[in-house]
């Protein structure tokens, strides 16, 4: 329950501040400057998620760690290029998430 509520959240949070939502449309020419722009929107977000789940985050370093690595850049086969990719629902079912929590 606790990860559905979580998942609702960044949603409504996401449609509610454009600042609040990595672009995974976007492509990139490297996996060096998809990372630096999923950085500077995951340090967008950061603020909103722990103030707005101060349960489940109790510092900028768990929002952070999790940002990471619900939000990677892979590359597409077919254009070569890098997207930002949501792993979200994938991190909020881990074992990392899930003794983070303990």
């Amino acid at each position: 329950m606790k990860k559905l509520a979580i998942l609702a959240g960044i949603g409504a949070i996401g449609f509610a501040s454009a600042a609040v939502a990595h672009d995974t449309e976007t492509a990139f020419p490297s996996r060096g400057a998809c990372e630096a722009a999923s950085a500077s929107m995951s340090n967008s977000e950061q603020d909103v998620l722990l103030q707005s789940f101060p349960e489940i985050f109790s510092s900028p370093g768990e929002v952070s760690s999790f940002l990471t690595k619900a939000w990677t850049c892979d590359v597409n086969p077919s254009d070569g290029q890098f997207y930002i990719t949501d792993h979200i629902q994938e991190i909020l079912d881990s074992r990392w998430f899930a003794q983070r929590n303990h």
